[in-house]
């Protein structure tokens, strides 16, 4: 590891410190720069775990929570669709108090105006039945059913495509502060050696161009340090509006345990998985629903239609003698059929037939997809997992062969290009390393959507304490 390097030259550093503040102008202006990480110091936040991160997503991201409302919005529409096969009662009241007028005439031949000031009203109750519409209730039922299944199956898709957001954005963070980490090792390590040939050039064993070539290499160790810092600003910006939170608010990540360099599934199984679980294949199949009930819909508007219910009406009270207190009930039935429509019924049901054939092609379409995409990333899983011990091996040789050319510019037999090529080997190992890692983290919780499954720090290695 790059930390490790340090070792052999720490002496020096603590005596040519002065040296190096001199040499390197830029240092203190490092040091005073207020970055994102010092920013955050002075205002610091617990830590969220993974989980943690996740559930506060599925509490307050603004599309889940329309999602969960559309769910809602759905199933009263199920409600409201199957209402019509309940019977309905109502009660009604209706009422007048007034006057009438009409002229006389007496005897002695005087007008005389006649007033009746009277009142009439009566209050019923009548309940109707319905025992027969030709299917419309039915079909209507049918569609709702097939809506709220596709909301249902929105809502999964939306939740399982923001916790990969979350989950991604997370193990961002957790690589732009691991990235950081190595770049002020770099960079320490860097000012080391600037102080070593500093004092080899003052013991006459050097030339003063290898303090210049040094000189470059620590002001770039700067650059690539500040560029780390900024990152991880913008990494926990993108996870805050993944959750749903304001960008600006203080977080902190813990980093899960580790995950073994195993993909505990097999190709097929994520494939099978991906199929049996992934909404996008039972949001296909609602729509298969959704496209029958059109059909069906189309089909009794376009023909014969015979609607047969029962009523009774109850008058309990009124002004009228003769209703008061009567009951009447019967069976009434309409029969309707559209004699002429101008071809309006039988291009309905061909647009709903050719709607329907179109979403019967939907459900392959969507399993050929999902289990595609459930390959790919078991591929890029298990080549993540190599990729992490290939990086480590990468990383090790890279330290050892740096640990030899400063050996040998320190005796005299190298030259400090050596150690610069070896360095600039060794920050890449060491960055590739960093990378291998969470890029694995994030390729396991990636093949954790891929097969419609919920995503849990346990996926990526074991719980967060």
């Amino acid at each position: 590891m790059i930390l490790r390097r340090l070792s052999p030259i720490a002496a020096l550093v603590g005596t040519c410190a002065l040296v190096i503040f001199q040499a390197v102008p830029q240092q203190p202006a490092l040091a005073a720069a207020p970055g994102p990480v010092a920013a955050q110091a002075s205002t610091p936040a617990a830590a969220m775990t993974l989980d943690a991160a996740l559930q506060e997503a599925l509490t307050r991201n603004p599309q889940v929570v329309a999602a969960q409302q559309a769910v809602v919005a759905a199933q009263e529409n199920v409600t409201v669709a199957r209402a019509g096969f309940a019977p309905t009662v109502n009660a009604n009241g209706q009422g007048a108090y007034g006057t009438s007028s009409s002229t006389t005439f007496t005897s002695g031949g005087t007008p005389q105006p006649l007033q009746n000031v009277t009142g009439t009203g009566s209050l019923s109750i009548s309940g109707n039945a319905p025992l027969y519409d030709s299917g419309k209730t039915q079909a209507a039922v049918s569609a709702a059913d097939a809506a709220l299944a596709s909301a249902r199956a929105s809502l999964r898709q939306t939740t399982q495509d923001t916790a990969l957001s979350v989950a991604t954005a997370y193990f961002g963070v957790l690589q732009a502060e691991r990235l950081t980490t190595v770049r002020e090792a770099l960079l320490a390590s860097a000012q080391a050696q600037l102080a070593l040939t500093q004092g080899r050039v003052r013991a006459g064993v050097a030339a003063q161009s290898d303090v210049i070539t040094v000189q470059a290499q620590v002001a770039q160790a700067q650059v690539d340090l500040l560029s780390a810092q900024a990152q991880i600003g913008t990494s926990k910006a993108m996870l805050l509006a993944a959750i749903g939170l304001d960008a600006a608010a203080p977080v902190e990540v813990q980093i899960p345990a580790a995950p073994t360099l195993t993909v505990s599934v097999a190709a097929d199984a994520a494939m099978q998985a991906a199929a049996a679980n992934r909404p996008e294949v039972i949001k296909a199949q609602a729509g298969v629903a959704s496209g029958q009930a059109s059909l069906d819909q189309a089909r009794i508007a376009a023909g014969l239609q015979l609607n047969v219910g029962v009523g009774a009406t109850y008058v309990p009270l009124s002004t009228s003698a003769s209703l008061n207190n009567s009951v009447s009930y019967g069976v009434t039935g309409t029969l309707s059929f559209p004699l002429f429509d101008a071809g309006k019924g039988q291009a309905g049901i061909a647009s709903a037939q050719a709607s329907l054939h179109a979403a019967q092609a939907q459900p392959d379409a969507a399993v050929l997809t999902v289990r595609q995409n459930a390959y790919q990333a078991y591929l890029t899983a298990v080549q993540d997992a190599a990729q992490v011990t290939a990086t480590q091996a990468a990383q090790a040789a890279a330290d050892e062969a740096l640990r030899v050319a400063e050996g040998r510019y320190r005796a005299g037999v190298g030259t400090i290009v050596d150690v610069i090529t070896a360095r600039a080997a060794a920050a890449q190992a060491d960055v590739n390393a960093a990378n291998a890692v969470f890029n694995y983290q994030t390729a396991l919780v990636t093949l954790q959507h891929a097969q419609g499954l919920p995503i849990q720090a346990s996926v990526v290695g074991g719980s967060q304490p």
